[in-house]
């Protein structure tokens, strides 16, 4: 006796479904990132310095800085020649 095979056939749509759910399923595999701590995310935000560094940084950059005369405060000038106040009106 012969034993016949039924090739199942399923009609384009069903197999687009599947193509698409497969292709969903790899892609899915490829992005999985493991899930970060606050203090991961807080770091990958504000890059940690170490704080000597930090400081010698800042005192190079102030001995950097030229030494400027600071503006001196406007002497008020006698409005008379003989330093006598006049009012003003």
């Amino acid at each position: 006796m012969t034993t016949i095979k039924v090739i199942e056939r399923s009609n384009y749509s069903q197999r687009r479904y599947e193509r698409r759910a497969a292709f969903l399923a790899r892609k899915r595999e490829e992005v999985k990132v493991p899930s970060r701590s606050v203090e991961e995310i807080w770091d990958s935000i504000f890059k940690p310095v170490d704080e000597t560094d930090v400081l010698a940084n800042l005192l190079i950059g102030i001995k950097d800085i030229p030494d400027v005369q600071r503006k001196q405060p406007r002497q008020r000038k006698p409005i008379m020649s003989d330093s006598s106040v006049t009012e003003r009106g």
